[in-house]
């Protein structure tokens, strides 16, 4: 009855604990959970010819796929070339279709300047069919002299072309070869807001389904990895403590400045690769500083940890061949000490996004999730280097080639935009990356991630946990023969 009991209050914890995570992740998306930017966005880009001016009679038009539900906003390229205009300009956008209006502005003549975008902004935005053909269509009455120009690239920009329709650019209605320089942005609808209460009963269903496997197994004798934890923090606790505090106190041993280097270094870092990248890449992103900063305090955590971590079983021999302990204790409390830094190094982070003019908004209460998604990958990578290093020595060497490599694989201090399409892959599929942007939609977007982003982030720790859990358990047993 006792067990039962016992059973029954971890399982009523367990599920409380999950309806207040979902709850905080609800409150802190808001509006994102219902409508967000649209992916399907269509970015400024460059012009290579003009179409010529556009004197009355002369009209350039742009047809395009649709990739959003609403569209917020259509800007096109034109240009004064330098001289006073007395012929204003008209921009409509409608559906190719049936003729729509969704939007349409006309811009004075002395508001026009050289190689312009200029706007048609729809506040509130106007529903779209996503895949439907849109027009985009630019007249004026000038007369030759002083009526605007409209521009245009010659390369084909759009790969989502309608087949079997007329589509693309067209001056007078004669086809051109390239694209029409325009930018649209818009929205697109979510399905999890709508959704989000038949997930969370999924989600405690599920959870009711693991720990029901537990249990049985806890019941059956055989083992069972969630009771294990317990009963290991329970045993352990006093211990792991005084590890994660021995290593914290360690690090910092006469050191005149102390715990201070928490948020001297990122600072440090940050403003040593400022200086070298700024001029680079600071006009492709926004808030470089942050930018680089919330980069830099994720890698370099987790860098630390799985060099803290690889060493762990080998730095305390002395303690594995007199007494008994979880040997995985040894790895995970160099991640916990680690995670110390972690936190300390946040506050600069904040500072820093504060300073810039960054919103402090409710999206950061979903930060300390991704940060603990960080430490549960680290941990398990530290775990696997830990036991390859008590057989070869070399795993610690090994380890900074392949850090630094990892590091110039993860956009730190570059945009992703630079990288060439072919090896975009080898970014975009890197966990850090996934880390890394997450914590960046916080810090610089003000938006949670995507519920997608959490469940890729969970995933990847939870494998990497589960892969290191699975090499350290098996090799274990050898360590004492080797250390």
């Amino acid at each position: 009855m006792k067990q039962k009991y016992y059973y029954a209050k971890i399982f009523l914890v367990l599920e409380f604990a999950l309806f207040i995570f979902l709850g905080i992740f609800y409150f802190s998306c808001g509006q994102a959970l219902y409508i967000r930017e649209s992916d399907g966005n269509v970015d400024e880009f460059y012009a290579t010819n003009d179409v010529g001016e556009l004197t009355e009679g002369t009209s350039v038009e742009q047809i395009y796929t649709s990739q959003m539900d609403l569209i917020d906003a259509v800007g096109v390229m034109v240009s004064n070339y330098g001289r006073p205009l007395t012929s204003d300009l008209y921009v409509r956008c409608e559906d190719a279709l049936d003729g729509r209006i969704i939007a349409e502005k006309v811009f004075a003549a002395d508001t026009l300047g050289i190689n312009q975008y200029v706007y048609l902004e729809i506040p509130d935005g106007v529903e779209q069919p996503r895949g439907s053909l849109v027009k985009i269509v630019c007249t004026s009455d000038g007369a030759a002299g002083n009526a605007p120009t409209v521009l245009y690239n010659v390369e084909n920009k759009l790969e989502d072309v309608h087949a079997g329709r007329e589509a693309g650019l067209l001056l007078n209605g004669s086809k051109l070869s390239g694209t029409m320089c325009f930018a649209v942005r818009g929205r697109n609808y979510v399905w999890t807001g709508p959704n989000y209460w038949k997930l969370v009963l999924a989600a405690a269903l599920l959870l009711a389904a693991a720990y029901g496997i537990e249990v049985t197994r806890a019941i059956l004798g055989k083992q069972a990895a969630l009771f294990v934890c317990f009963h290991v923090l329970h045993k352990y606790g006093f211990l792991i403590r005084q590890l994660v505090q021995r290593d914290f106190k360690v690090r910092y041993k006469r050191s005149v400045l102390g715990v201070f280097w928490s948020f001297l270094n990122p600072l440090l870092m940050m403003i040593v690769q400022y200086i070298i990248f700024s001029q680079l890449f600071r006009a492709d992103i926004d808030n470089y500083p942050v930018y680089l900063l919330s980069g830099l305090i994720v890698f370099n955590f987790f860098n630390e940890g799985v060099g803290q971590a690889l060493g762990s079983v080998v730095g305390n021999a002395s303690l594995i061949t007199k007494v008994y302990i979880p040997k995985y204790i040894y790895p995970v409390t160099r991640v916990l000490s680690s995670g110390i830094n972690l936190i300390m190094s946040l506050i600069p982070l904040v500072m820093a996004a504060v300073i810039t003019g960054e919103q402090l908004t409710r999206s950061y209460l979903m930060l300390p999730y991704i940060l603990l998604c960080v430490m549960i990958f680290t941990t398990g990578l530290g775990m696997v280097l830990a036991a390859a290093m008590t057989f070869f020595r070399d795993v610690q060497f090994l380890w900074g080639i392949v850090s630094m490599l990892w590091m110039y694989l993860t956009p730190l201090f570059y945009p992703v935009s630079i990288v060439p399409e072919k090896f975009q892959p080898a970014v975009m599929n890197n966990p850090m990356f996934c880390f890394v942007s997450a914590v960046r939609s916080i810090v610089l977007d003000g938006i949670t991630p995507r519920p997608v982003v959490f469940c890729q982030c969970t995933l990847i720790a939870l494998a990497m946990l589960g892969i290191g859990c699975m090499v350290f358990k098996k090799t274990q047993d050898q360590f004492v023969f080797y250390i």
